[in-house]
């Protein structure tokens, strides 16, 4: 099981490094996308994809029901990990979570990841 804690600086370019206990569950690339209470999530691709198929099943009828789709997809970024275990995350992502130097990446339940 994988749980913890990390934190982590970014750097100058915005980039933020994936725990190397993590990356292996991640995978190269993975979505980050706007969360609730100020954090954002990071899924795997698979776990996104599902979450996208939940987000679907919403009524489209019901505008809260719209409007919590829109919050997580019109946030949503595919990152992709570099050579050092690095990935870059956009401006709009961090000043959605009020990122500036410093992050807390979380292990959390249903294999997100929440980073703030």
């Amino acid at each position: 099981m994988l749980i913890g804690e990390y934190e982590h600086s970014i750097d100058a370019k915005g980039r933020l490094i994936m725990p190397a206990k993590l990356r292996i569950d991640m995978g190269d690339k993975f979505i980050v996308t706007k969360g609730l209470d100020g954090c954002l999530f990071a899924f795997s691709q698979n776990e996104w994809l599902n979450f996208e198929t939940k987000l679907k099943t919403l009524p489209l009828s019901d505008k809260n029901a719209r409007n919590f789709v829109r919050f997580f997809l019109s946030g949503a970024t595919e990152c992709e990990i570099d050579k050092q275990g690095r990935f870059l995350l956009p401006n709009n992502l961090r000043l959605a979570a009020n990122l500036e130097k410093e992050a807390v990446i979380i292990r959390s339940r249903n294999k997100t990841r929440n980073l703030g």
